[in-house]
């Protein structure tokens, strides 16, 4: 297991065309495990009160978001598909239903560093709600 940095930025854009600038920046571990790349880190971006543990699953074809706290949830993105998923907040479950419009996968398994660009529309409870782009970037930390 490696130490890494994880920084992810993007954008919500609404249905009214209002986009939203998101940035998060944590420590976390990386590991290649069954041909598969794993990140874990802590989210606080939201709330730094309620930190919600996140694991990032791709096998450089599909990417699963595993998200576990204050919310839990399990989504699943693949360029071209249409995926669906339950959300768990302390509100209530929502569906969410996820069109993965584009997901770009550039993983180095042997220096734990890469890329990745993830675009997708969000419907929750069967009504729009927003585009979505996500950029996650992985670099080894030698702390």
């Amino acid at each position: 297991m490696n130490k890494v940095k994880v920084v992810t930025s993007g954008f919500q854009k609404d249905l009214k065309g209002q986009r939203e600038k998101v940035a998060h920046l944590a420590e976390g571990q990386y590991y290649f495990r069954n041909k598969k790349h794993y990140i874990k880190y802590d989210d606080s971006a939201m709330d730094k009160e309620n930190v919600i543990a996140t694991t990032i699953k791709t096998d450089g074809d599909r990417l699963t978001l595993f998200r576990r706290g204050a919310v839990d949830t399990e989504m699943t993105f693949s360029h071209g598909e249409m995926t669906r998923s339950m959300y768990h907040t302390p509100y209530g479950p929502m569906e969410l239903e996820i069109n993965t419009r584009q997901l770009e996968i550039h993983m180095d398994e042997v220096g734990a560093n890469g890329e990745i660009d993830l675009f997708y529309d969000l419907t929750v409870n069967g009504s729009p709600v927003g585009e979505y782009e996500l950029h996650i970037k992985i670099s080894r930390s030698d702390k």
